[in-house]
């Protein structure tokens, strides 16, 4: 009878296990951007209110207050190791340890940057430990902001390789590449088949929804993104025809981030803005808004 009992409890872990694991890979299969309205800034605030950290406790305190979309700023240190920096200006808590003055800033090397914890408390990261983290998590997503670069075959080839070389190739899948030009698609693409890519305008300005929504349908980019301040009813008449979703930057207060989703955007990047409170904004909204 024992064995009968520890049979079927093992029965039924399994069979949960099976559901569990069918219900996320169902889950994966659903575009990102249907899913989540919200892009986690910088990995979010830290707990403590502080923003730009791109650090491990940020992502951590974020994780689970629900975010699932986390774009990190990306560097390139002094020896040539891609970390999770917004840039080489900002001093972060890291301007002393760095040896930085108020009129000289560099780049440090990678041991450098890892030996000194932002403010103090916050762990750095590079972006080999971001990929192990995305393994370890794996409904989450990355949007990548390498910022503009004259070089971006070669910025892509070292992402690329920073995956590939240490075992992460699979998490490629859940990377959101962040192009800021149209030049730019090629350029990425041919360093490696990105599955999701979006394009931020931010860079060039708004070109004009007939130009925006031809390119977006001949490269298959689904998600356009551009400041909130750039927002207004004639961008939403110009754009409601395509099969494009908007996403707007970087809001933080609740009542303009309402206003945006009222107004017909899908998403906003945020610090701290959650998902469950923007998917109710969007319930509440008309269906002929939602494009």
């Amino acid at each position: 009878m024992r064995g009968k009992t520890v049979f079927g409890l093992g029965g039924a872990y399994l069979l949960l296990a099976l559901i569990m694991m069918t219900l996320n890979r169902r889950s994966m299969e659903i575009p990102w951007y249907e899913k989540y309205p919200v892009i986690c800034h910088a990995m979010g605030r830290t707990e403590e209110g502080l923003s730009l950290t791109n650090s491990r406790e940020a992502f951590m305190y974020n994780y689970d207050l629900g975010q699932r979309v986390f774009e990190t700023d990306i560097q390139i240190t002094f020896d040539g190791v891609m970390v999770l920096r917004h840039d080489w200006n900002s001093d972060l808590g890291q301007a002393e340890a760095f040896g930085w003055t108020a009129d000289e800033k560099w780049a440090v090397t990678v041991g450098e940057f890892l030996d000194a914890p932002l403010y103090g408390e916050y762990t750095p990261l590079t972006l080999e430990d971001w990929f192990a983290i995305m393994r370890q998590y794996p409904n989450i997503y990355m949007v990548t902001d390498t910022k503009y670069s004259p070089e971006v075959e070669k910025q892509f080839e070292l992402f690329v390789d920073t995956a590939v070389e240490n075992g992460y190739e699979d998490v490629l899948s859940r990377v959101i590449v962040q192009i800021y030009y149209k030049e730019m698609y090629d350029e990425v693409m041919a360093v490696y088949p990105f599955e999701n890519l979006l394009w931020t305008l931010y860079y060039i300005g708004y070109p004009g929804g007939e130009e925006i929504l031809s390119f977006m349908e001949q490269r298959e980019i689904p998600v356009l993104v551009m400041p909130s301040s750039w927002w207004d009813g004639e961008k939403s008449s110009e754009l409601e025809s395509g099969a494009v979703k908007v996403y707007v930057h970087t809001v933080n207060d609740e009542a303009e981030a309402r206003q945006r989703f009222e107004e017909g955007v899908s998403g906003v990047y945020s610090d701290d803005i959650l998902p469950a409170a923007a998917g109710g904004w969007l319930e509440e909204r008309p269906d002929n808004l939602l494009y």
